[in-house]
């Protein structure tokens, strides 16, 4: 089937976030949801059980673990059984509950900034501290897309796991907003260096259906071994097939013991009853629409393309990330000489367009990055951008 991206979708005024927290006439390209309708055998399924009239409670069905261990096999070349997979209202809950489970209070829990920007929150609101394990930038290889891209300090990572008080690595895999999509042989040296220091690893692998065509998502668990056993990961259709609303996720855990505090935690804090809506879509997500996701995949390829062009020629002084994965570019600022907090703000006031500013998820010191949200039509990404070369001229003057 040919699938339609460029079709724009009103949600203005459907009490969406990324739309209505903007003023009328603002284009939104910051929270990291998408512009595009779902695809149509989700929407149709949707249908099929709003049609049934009743919406009581609902037990979770077992085809819904079964269809995400079809997928992560058929996708990844993971097998999980369906034993280890616990029912979350949200990737984030999940990571709250996993903080819960494994730490006590001011035990210190590793980052790798720039990250996640809710990493930084949900932390220290457990109690704990936060510990970056700051990643460093580096030139792209030869003939790559971009202009810049990172790496792990290793080094600093083994002094960071090493300290009595770490209990637990957050693992963007792939990373947000770096771009980052793991190789084996970089996650493997993570896993080693966490079980000698008894660090758990809990792998957010949210965005792991949403790689560039170059690129491949490699499950931590897939590493096997101690490494499944010293970890959890955390996964949802809610990025790849654009149902955050639906606030559905899975955390697959190998390990019955480690799974088992997970399951409590999550029971604890009431977050791991699910609504019947996100069953279905989900199950539909992983059992037919992988056609629909690659004509995604292509599409989110030919807007970062697109993006590349357009700095290129209009913007030359920005700097972008290579993206191996996601649909969220990491756009250099920097030379512009002003905070990333401040140059957010006065694109949405100025420009009337927003993006996300580097500083929430903390940005190298001196720094000022934009994060781009690129899933949306064609030509609302290219106005976007038209606007922002507007202002950048105007700024200059």
């Amino acid at each position: 089937m040919n699938y339609d991206f460029d079709t724009f979708v009103p949600r203005r005024g459907t009490d969406c976030m990324k739309w209505d927290s903007s003023a009328d006439g603002v284009l939104p390209l910051w929270v990291a949801d998408m512009d595009f309708r779902a695809a149509p055998a989700i929407v149709d399924a949707l249908r099929r059980r709003v049609d049934e009239g009743v919406f009581g409670y609902a037990l979770p069905p077992s085809s819904w673990h079964e269809s995400l261990v079809r997928w992560l096999e058929r996708r990844h070349g993971l097998k999980v059984g369906p034993d280890s997979i616990l029912d979350a209202t949200g990737v984030i809950p999940a990571l709250v509950a996993t903080i819960r489970a494994f730490c006590e209070p001011r035990d210190k829990v590793i980052i790798q900034p720039p990250v996640y920007n809710c990493f930084y929150s949900i932390i220290p609101a457990q109690g704990c501290d936060i510990v970056e394990n700051r990643l460093r930038r580096i030139p792209v290889p030869d003939g790559a897309e971009g202009d810049f891209t990172y790496e792990i300090d290793f080094d600093d990572l083994e002094r960071r796991a090493a300290d009595a008080k770490a209990k637990l690595l957050i693992l963007s895999n792939p990373h947000n907003p770096a771009g980052r999509a793991w190789r084996r042989d970089e996650l493997r040296r993570i896993g080693d260096i966490c079980r000698r220091n008894g660090v758990f690893v809990a792998s957010d692998e949210i965005h792991a259906d949403l790689q560039m065509p170059d690129s491949r998502h490699v499950p931590f668990a897939s590493l096997g071994g101690d490494f499944a056993q010293n970890s959890a990961t955390f996964r949802s259709a809610s990025k790849a097939f654009n149902l955050a609303g639906i606030q559905t996720a899975a955390v697959i855990c190998a390990n019955d013991v480690a799974r088992e505090k997970i399951r409590h935690a999550l029971w604890v804090n009431r977050s791991g009853e699910l609504n019947p809506f996100g069953f279905v879509a989900s199950k539909v997500a992983w059992d037919e629409c992988a056609p629909w996701l690659d004509a995604l995949r292509a599409y989110l390829h030919d807007n970062y393309l697109a993006l590349l062009a357009f700095v290129c020629d209009l913007m030359p002084a920005l700097q972008v990330a290579r993206l191996e994965a996601t649909y969220l570019a990491w756009v250099d600022a920097t030379h512009l000489g002003v905070p990333s907090t401040e140059l957010a703000c006065r694109l949405e006031n100025e420009a009337k367009v927003k993006f996300s500013p580097g500083a929430i998820y903390g940005e190298e010191k001196g720094a000022s990055v934009l994060r781009v949200n690129l899933a949306c039509p064609r030509a609302t990404l290219l106005e976007a951008l038209e606007r922002t070369a507007g202002f950048l001229v105007n700024l200059r003057k």
